[in-house]
């Protein structure tokens, strides 16, 4: 202050800028301090957080692991899935069974080193049903078929099973005698199946190639009716043929599975079929009736070959639901004075001997000659005694 109490002008001016001083500083310090404070706010207008990259094999999200379950079956394709082995080929095929639990306690390595003997050994398992056993195994190994015993000359030849039928074929050798016995079981009277050649009464084929067309796994040459334009033909339960055979015997399969024989002509084909006739055959001679082998034969236009051997097919009853088929081979050869001579084969009362002796009830003697034929899990069994087998029209069969 001054001598007057006062302070002085400078000093008052000094204070002055002072305080502005301070004020402006503090103000910028404030402005400072609000601008830190509210930078962040600029990370609205920024990009949206990402989060740091993972890659795939590093997760454990078990979402994205894969389905053991729908993967296997997608490794395995429709056609495998729906298989049951065979129809196809013997009709009723079955799939391969699992494997033994020895060989799922195996390594590896023992299962690399004997994977072409478990194939081998599931193949010979699965022979009986998909073609003829071996002879030699089958002297030992069956002795009878479906109650039936053996004879001494008689050796099993194969079979052909499915939950519906049951089939064993033996061979008999007797000196130049050859025939075939077909034992045959079925559930049902459906089971007992005919097809012509081509679908038609009158086409002709081998009976291999219709077998094979129909999926048989058993089968033997019918009557030939697309030979004759005569004769009641009963097939799976529809008619095809209605027509006086005279002199002709009739055989058909009721809706029971009774075999029986007549005479055709007394027959009216509609009123069999009406009353559920479900195969039938004009061809014959009846051969047995009433379990007793006859010994004279209905045979029109045949009768100068009663006597002669000649290679035969003939159908049996022995029970309900259990047949026989005899096939009889015979070879023919040139005599030299243009005729043949038969080495074999059988007439017909050897024939009705021979179905009479197996137990049946009644018989019927089929076409014969060059058409008998006999095919068993996809082969021809027998010897046809032409070259080759004969074309003809219908089969009877099994699958």
């Amino acid at each position: 202050m001054d001598n007057n109490g006062k302070k002085p002008e400078n000093q008052f001016r000094i204070t002055k800028i002072g305080f502005r001083v301070i004020v402006i500083v503090t103000a910028v310090m404030i402005v400072a301090v609000g601008l830190l404070c509210t930078s962040p706010s600029k990370a609205a207008d920024d990009e949206p957080y990402v989060p740091p990259f993972i890659p795939e094999d590093e997760t454990f999200d078990t979402e994205t692991e894969p389905d053991i379950t729908t993967d296997a079956y997608q490794t395995t394709g429709p056609d495998e899935t729906d298989t049951d082995p065979a129809e196809e080929t013997t009709g009723t095929a079955d799939t391969a069974e699992p494997p033994d639990t020895e060989t799922d306690t195996e390594t590896d390595t023992d299962r690399v080193t004997t994977a072409e003997q478990t194939t081998e050994a599931a193949t010979t398992e699965k022979a009986p049903e998909t073609k003829p056993a071996d002879t030699s195994a089958g002297m030992q190994g069956y002795r009878e078929y479906n109650g039936r015993q053996y004879g001494p000359n008689e050796t099993f030849v194969g079979e052909y099973k499915t939950d519906r039928v049951q089939i064993g074929v033996s061979n008999v050798k007797d000196g130049k005698l050859n025939y075939y016995i077909c034992d045959i079981k079925v559930k049902s009277v459906y089971d007992f199946h005919t097809a012509f050649a081509n679908n038609s009464i009158g086409g002709v084929l081998y009976t291999s190639r219709i077998a094979a067309t129909v999926g048989a796994g058993f089968a033997v040459n019918g009557d030939y009716c697309g030979f004759r334009y005569n004769g009641i033909i009963i097939r799976e339960g529809k008619m095809y043929r209605n027509k006086k055979a005279d002199g002709w015997d009739l055989c058909y399969l009721n809706r029971y599975g009774d075999l029986i024989t007549c005479k055709n002509d007394a027959q009216d084909g509609k009123a069999l079929a009406d009353s559920g006739v479900f195969q039938s055959w004009c061809f014959g001679p009846t051969l047995v009736e009433n379990y007793k082998a006859l010994q004279s034969f209905n045979t029109p236009n045949l009768s100068s070959k009663d006597w002669a051997r000649e290679p035969r097919t003939a159908i049996g009853q022995v029970d309900k639901l259990h047949y026989i088929f005899l096939v009889v081979d015979a070879i023919r050869e040139p005599n030299g004075a243009g005729g043949w001579n038969t080495i074999g084969g059988m007439n017909f009362r050897e024939l009705a001997d021979t179905m009479a002796s197996l137990g049946c009830k009644t018989a019927y003697n089929l076409d014969g000659g060059g058409s008998t034929t006999l095919w068993l899990n996809g082969k021809i069994t027998n010897h046809p005694s032409g070259s080759g087998e004969r074309e003809i029209s219908d089969i009877i069969y099994f699958k």
